[in-house]
């Protein structure tokens, strides 16, 4: 079974600060409510931005999967289109967390991700793909930003299952 999820993002989520290039594992233990870090110090999860503040990419990202954790599917997708044009195409957004609630049916409760890979084309686009950490199997998702008027924006995201890609991908890293 094969879920592939594809949203663009026309605006979205402005960023505060600077990416870190660090790369988190986080578990989350049965019924903690704060994830342990494995290899890197505990991240503070960002809190939502107010208007007129923006998040970097991967408090961005981690507040979201920290949503999904918590099996707070609608929250993490209301947060991530927060003030953007995206939270107007409410058909989008709620077909993306149908989506999403499907795959974690599929796929077992979420109990934490881990960033596999970061690219960077220049200096204003950046992707970050992450893998959840599912009972049953994980899901890679993959984070578009761009940078426009020192902000960065998420501009995509995709969900699927292919787990055979990463390493493919890796391989051709190495040659």
């Amino acid at each position: 079974m094969r879920y592939s999820l594809l949203i663009f993002l026309a605006a979205a989520v402005p960023v505060l600060g600077q990416q870190t290039n660090q790369r988190n594992s986080l578990i989350f233990a049965p019924g903690a409510k704060e994830p342990t870090v494995l290899n890197t110090p505990t991240p503070t999860p960002a809190p939502a931005a107010p208007l007129g503040k923006t998040a970097a990419p991967d408090d961005i990202i981690s507040a979201f999967f920290l949503a999904l954790k918590a099996d707070q599917v609608d929250a993490a997708y209301d947060a991530l289109v927060r003030n953007t044009i995206i939270a107007e195409r409410q058909k989008d957004v709620d077909g993306l967390k149908a989506k999403t609630k499907e795959a974690i049916d599929g796929y077992g409760p979420i109990s934490g991700f881990e960033i596999v890979d970061e690219r960077e084309v220049g200096t204003v686009l950046m992707r970050r793909t992450c893998i959840s950490l599912n009972s049953d199997l994980p899901l890679r998702w993959r984070f578009y930003f761009y940078k426009t008027q020192g902000e960065w924006r998420l501009v995509d995201l995709r969900i699927d299952d292919g787990l055979v890609e990463l390493f493919e991908d890796s391989a051709r890293v190495r040659r």
